[in-house]
């Protein structure tokens, strides 16, 4: 019922009940309990209008939260490695419910942890573990909640959110320009005033509560003795206590997944692995300290409604992170030592004789062994000092030589941290000096502030994407071909053979192929006013923005098409899947499948494997073309 709701919306568009009801030839009571769960799940959004003078609700399917189901296994297992399964089983029952009050969540685990849990067709509701079951109290239940609420893993359920947007926007334009016209301002200032505004207003509608303790309450404390109804004197000991008072979730506020920050913590692991492959390992897993770290500070990857000014254009609104405050989360137990190799040192010049002019200065000593006399004293030299400090040179290391050896104060631990902090400027150095630009040193506070240039980094992410596209479809000859025109601009087919140093015959089939798949482009110049084939030019070029456009919805027919197949062939074998899917067959295969069964149950299993991984591949392009 569900999936003909959906259908019939993403086919007409926004409707109301009886035009659904029409549509579907069904109840109208089945059609709004369809309703309801569609839009408890945030597949569905709704508006209501009044029309002469009676509220109409309208309904609409929101594709973008329907496509973010695909990605329910990727986000249970990132959610995972970073709160274990705590966790996990909170993000998977919220995927399954869509929102929930934190109170119904509670009650709800209260009564699914007894030992005699309810099994539903041989399977428990929970997720399977080998382990027992992983939240032992409501206390710990909170705290994980509490910890992704911080994160924005989980947020808020707000009246927007239930919405249609342009709907919300439209509202929201008319009573900001209700409100200007009092101002008397002219319409082109009004119209001006009105976009500034709903930008900031939009933004903070999108943001929600930011500040540090949203969602939460204080915890209560415990009441072990009854208060005096006497006046105590409060020290400045009290007054810090109170400020160091525990919080806890509240339990009335409604939540839900935050998909735009699992965008951003997915953005981070493609920019670690782009690193790793340019710098390695080390350099990697510092890169990615540095991005999480950041990661606090950006709620989304693409903010619909940017502030005026471009942040990444304005040095002063970057968001950076020096080394030094990297250094003190760092984790120990990534080996920076001998990650870098240092350049070889020069051979030593042999130090030559010294004259008796040379020692004049104060500061030189004279050939005697005695330095010139200060202030009536004179000072011994050791002679045989120079061939001791060289051979002491030969067994410091590099980093170490930044250090004074004779430095009082400074204790071996705090040496060790010096350069460790040395080591990651180091590398820090090297993904700035890359072609890529991972990072981008703002000032030399805190041994170097940096900060990452998301938007060319998700340009770069986006061109390397369509490249591996071209070559595994045109070959080599394709990508080279299309990296001659990037660079050049626009081309006539002669100048392009001319620089690749092929015939014109050869590269034709791949420039029309290309230009087929939206990835190249082509211009006609007429020489004269009267437009004739002979005289004109035909200027092939790269469209970026088309390309990339071009691109992903190939991606979404690959998608689809890879659903429908998987649907298909679950179709054949119905009948089997339904008798598999039996508790009693599950518990003894042996026994209840014939060898034909079983090989069949395996062919299908195969194949949708490789149907869903494949799936999950194309979302990854789909994630780096649309989202980052």
């Amino acid at each position: 019922m569900s999936q003909r709701v959906v259908s019939v919306l993403l086919e007409l568009g926004r409707l109301s009940v009886v035009q659904l009801v029409r549509q579907l030839k069904l109840p109208e009571k089945i059609v709004k309990q369809t309703l309801a769960v569609l839009i408890q799940q945030h597949l569905v959004v709704h508006f209501a209008h009044l029309e002469t003078g009676q509220e109409v609700v309208y309904y609409e399917c929101e594709w973008a939260q329907v496509y973010e189901l695909l990605r329910a296994g990727r986000i249970i297992r990132a959610v995972e490695e970073r709160f274990g399964s705590n966790g996990a089983l909170i993000v998977s029952n919220l995927l399954q419910l869509g929102h929930a009050r934190v109170s119904d969540f509670l009650v709800a685990y209260g009564t699914s942890t007894k030992k005699s849990k309810a099994m539903a067709n041989g399977k428990s509701n929970a997720p399977a573990t080998d382990d027992e079951p992983s939240i032992t109290s409501i206390e710990i239940l909170k705290s994980v909640m509490a910890d992704m609420m911080k994160e924005r893993f989980l947020v808020q359920v707000q009246e927007h959110h239930m919405h249609i947007r342009t709907d919300t926007r439209n509202t929201l334009r008319a009573q900001l320009t209700s409100q200007l016209r009092k101002s008397q301002l002219s319409e082109n200032k009004l119209g001006k005033e009105v976009d500034r505004l709903m930008k900031i207003k939009m933004r903070e509608l999108v943001d929600g509560d930011t500040s540090q303790h949203a969602g939460m309450k204080r915890k209560a404390a415990p009441t072990s003795k009854p208060r005096s109804k006497k006046r105590q004197k409060v020290s400045i000991y009290d007054l810090i206590e109170q400020e160091e008072e525990e919080w806890e979730i509240n339990e009335d506020i409604v939540l839900r997944i935050n998909h735009e920050k699992f965008l951003v913590l997915f953005r981070n692991a493609e920019l670690v692995s782009l690193a790793e492959s340019r710098h390695g390992k080390v350099s990697s897993q510092v890169y990615a300290e540095l991005l999480k770290r950041l990661e606090e500070k950006y709620f989304r990857c693409r903010e619909p409604y940017p502030a005026d000014g471009n942040e990444e254009d304005d040095p002063k609104k970057r968001i950076k992170l020096s080394v030094l405050e990297l250094s003190k989360t760092f984790s120990k137990d990534i080996d920076l030592e001998n990650s870098i190799v240092a350049a070889p040192r020069p051979p030593k010049k042999k130090a030559r004789k010294r004259s008796y002019s040379d020692a004049e200065d104060e500061d030189e000593p004279h050939p005697n062994g005695y330095r010139k006399k200060v202030n009536g004293k004179g000072k011994r030299r050791q002679s045989n000092s120079e061939d001791d400090e060289d051979d002491d040179d030969d067994d410091i290391s590099d980093l170490e030589e930044l250090y004074d050896d004779e430095e009082e104060g400074i204790d071996a631990e705090n040496r060790k941290k010096k350069i460790r902090m040395e080591l990651l400027k180091q590398h820090m150095q090297l993904l700035a000096e890359d072609s890529w630009k991972f990072v981008q040193l703002e000032s030399n506070r805190g041994l170097g502030e940096w900060s990452v240039n998301y938007k060319e980094l998700g340009k770069l992410m986006r061109h390397i994407e369509l490249e591996k596209v071209v070559e595994e479809t045109f070959g080599e000859m394709g990508l080279r071909l299309l990296r001659i025109i990037k660079d050049k601009g626009k081309l006539e087919e002669k100048q392009i053979a001319s620089i690749a140093l092929l015939k014109q015959k050869e590269i034709r089939s791949i420039l029309t192929g290309l230009q087929e798949n939206g990835y190249l482009h082509l211009q006609e110049v007429p020489k004269t006013s009267i437009p004739q084939i002979s005289r004109t030019y035909f200027l092939w070029f790269h469209d970026p923005d088309r390309a990339i456009q071009s691109l992903v919805t190939d991606t979404y027919k690959a998608m689809s098409r890879a659903i429908q197949r998987t649907n298909v062939e679950r179709a054949k074998r119905s009948s089997l899947l339904e008798k598999w899917e039996r508790s009693d067959v599950q518990a003894n295969v042996e026994e209840y499948l014939t060898t034909s069964e079983k090989r069949e149950l395996e062919i299908w299993l195969s194949r949708e494997e490789k149907l869903l991984g494949q799936l999950m591949r194309l979302d990854r392009t789909m994630m780096i073309l649309r989202d980052f």
